[in-house]
């Protein structure tokens, strides 16, 4: 009889050694689920949808997060991220961190970013036919000033020869909203504006017309990725890594899962199946297939910003990005 019990007891033993063994074994991102951040997400175009898709797909579970998205602006997750209320924007363009970095904010840093060009078209009254035109005339920037499509435009203006702050009057609105745009157009109270895919093809439905496209240009611009505060990435390189790792999961149904992907972008975007698969060819057709930050956008960025921020006439791009957590998702065959 004991020595049953003795069996038993070394069976049970060697049971619950072998479930320690296993559990301990298992990839690091289990076993962190109570990993939680707040992350802003910035802007509707199929280049901030990957944060949708993470959730649709339950891709932050799977990487051990439990992650809290706002809708929010970049110049607001700026001061939130700041406050420490938040940890990472997504699908966030480089100018409100760079200018905030430049003014003496703790530094920002990008880590990915899978949209480098302008995406946006500048969309006018009908009546426009020349950038001439467009003189005295009232722009929407459909989101706050110190954003990418305030920035897009500012740009698209001073390619076409004319002086934003002088030539033409800007308005702005607290939270990016494109569809906003093309209702202050359609009202008359507003002449033009910068609009991504699909909005300037809804907009050309309209009766509107396209004047520049940003893309056919072919400047390199940090568009949509990933930001966070150098100090941030210091302290929580494991759970901003394991954010990349999603966002990277994200990326691969993407582009390998057309159909799923323009189901999640007509609820994400609000448009039909027609203006939803337009939006996601041309984002496919702009997007880098692995999102290691490049310099070269931060370059660009420096100049569109340094008539309203001096410094960064003379600033050095290279600190604003660190591209060793997709080096190390490349390392482990994320990207193909």
């Amino acid at each position: 009889m004991k020595s049953t019990l003795s069996v038993r007891s070394l069976l049970t033993s060697i049971l619950v050694v072998l479930c320690i063994i296993t559990v301990t074994s298992q990839s690091p991102e289990v076993g962190a689920q109570s990993i939680k951040i707040t992350v802003g997400q910035t802007g509707i175009n199929p280049g901030t949808s990957l944060f949708f898709i993470a959730q649709k797909e339950n891709l932050y579970a799977k990487h051990g997060l439990d992650v809290n998205i706002i809708r929010t602006s970049t110049s607001a997750a700026v001061q939130a991220m700041l406050g420490g209320s938040m940890q990472i924007s997504t699908g966030s363009g480089a100018a409100a961190f760079v200018t905030a970095t430049l003014e003496g904010s703790p530094p920002f840093v990008l880590v990915s970013s899978w949209i480098n060009v302008f995406p946006y078209t500048v969309m006018v009254h009908k009546d426009i036919k020349k950038s001439e035109d467009l003189k005295g005339k009232t722009g929407h920037i459909g989101a706050p000033f110190g954003t990418i499509p305030d920035v897009a435009l500012r740009f698209a203006l001073t390619k076409l020869g004319l002086n934003p702050e002088k030539d033409v009057k800007l308005i702005q609105i607290a939270r990016p909203d494109a569809a906003n745009i093309i209702a202050q157009m359609e009202k008359g109270d507003v002449q033009f504006g910068p609009l991504a895919p699909p909005f300037d093809r809804i907009a050309e439905k309209r009766g509107f017309r396209p004047l520049i496209s940003l893309p056919d240009l072919g400047i390199p611009w940090q568009n949509n990725g990933e930001w966070v505060q150098r100090s941030y990435l210091n302290s929580n390189r494991d759970t901003v890594l394991r954010f990349v790792r999603a966002i990277a999961d994200a990326m691969k149904i993407y582009f390998d899962q057309k159909e799923k992907t323009v189901t999640y972008l007509m609820e994400f975007l609000g448009s039909n199946r027609e203006d939803t698969e337009y939006a996601y060819q041309a984002f496919s057709k702009w997007a880098d297939r692995i999102p290691k930050p490049k310099v070269e956008g931060q370059r660009t960025t420096l100049e569109a910003i340094k008539k309203t921020t001096p410094k960064a006439a003379s600033a050095d791009p290279a600190p604003f990005i660190d591209t060793s957590l997709v080096e190390q998702l490349v390392k482990e065959g994320y990207f193909k």
